[in-house]
Protein backbone atom coordinates (compact mmCIF):
# COMPACT_ATOMS: atom_id res chain seq x y z
CA UNK A 1 0.00 0.00 0.00
CA UNK A 2 1.20 3.24 -1.04
CA UNK A 3 2.20 6.09 1.92
CA UNK A 4 0.00 9.03 1.67
CA UNK A 5 0.93 11.91 4.37
CA UNK A 6 -0.27 15.40 4.74
CA UNK A 7 0.84 18.22 7.01
CA UNK A 8 -2.00 20.49 8.44
CA UNK A 9 -2.18 23.48 10.73
CA UNK A 10 -5.14 23.71 12.82
CA UNK A 11 -7.28 25.17 10.20
CA UNK A 12 -6.61 22.46 7.76
CA UNK A 13 -6.71 19.41 9.34
CA UNK A 14 -10.01 17.93 8.29
CA UNK A 15 -8.74 18.62 4.88
CA UNK A 16 -6.35 16.68 5.05
CA UNK A 17 -8.27 14.06 6.63
CA UNK A 18 -11.21 14.22 4.25
CA UNK A 19 -8.26 13.80 1.48
CA UNK A 20 -6.26 10.98 2.85
CA UNK A 21 -9.11 8.95 3.43
CA UNK A 22 -10.70 9.45 -0.21
CA UNK A 23 -6.87 8.78 -1.45
CA UNK A 24 -6.39 5.69 0.16
CA UNK A 25 -10.03 4.44 0.77
CA UNK A 26 -8.64 3.66 4.80
CA UNK A 27 -9.18 5.36 8.52
CA UNK A 28 -6.53 8.06 8.65
CA UNK A 29 -3.80 8.23 11.04
CA UNK A 30 -3.76 11.72 12.86
CA UNK A 31 -0.42 12.39 15.12
CA UNK A 32 0.82 15.85 16.65
CA UNK A 33 4.47 17.05 15.81
CA UNK A 34 6.85 17.42 17.99
CA UNK A 35 7.73 21.64 18.64
CA UNK A 36 11.49 21.50 16.39
CA UNK A 37 9.29 20.00 13.23
CA UNK A 38 6.50 22.55 13.86
CA UNK A 39 8.25 25.50 13.25
CA UNK A 40 10.03 24.12 10.22
CA UNK A 41 7.68 22.00 8.62
CA UNK A 42 4.58 24.42 6.87
CA UNK A 43 0.97 23.17 6.12
CA UNK A 44 0.61 21.52 2.71
CA UNK A 45 -2.73 23.97 2.19
CA UNK A 46 -1.39 27.45 3.39
CA UNK A 47 1.69 29.14 4.51
CA UNK A 48 1.01 28.61 8.60
CA UNK A 49 3.13 26.58 10.41
CA UNK A 50 1.60 22.22 10.59
CA UNK A 51 0.60 20.98 13.83
CA UNK A 52 -0.41 17.71 13.12
CA UNK A 53 0.32 14.98 10.05
CA UNK A 54 -2.35 12.91 8.56
CA UNK A 55 -1.31 9.62 7.08
CA UNK A 56 -2.43 6.08 6.18
CA UNK A 57 0.72 4.37 7.89
CA UNK A 58 1.92 4.83 11.66
CA UNK A 59 5.03 6.63 11.90
CA UNK A 60 7.67 4.57 13.01
CA UNK A 61 8.95 5.21 16.75
CA UNK A 62 11.91 7.54 16.57
CA UNK A 63 14.93 5.79 18.58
Amino acid sequence: METVTKKACETHVYRALDEVTAETEAFPIMETMNKGEELSTSCDFCQQAAVYVVSNMQSPPIS
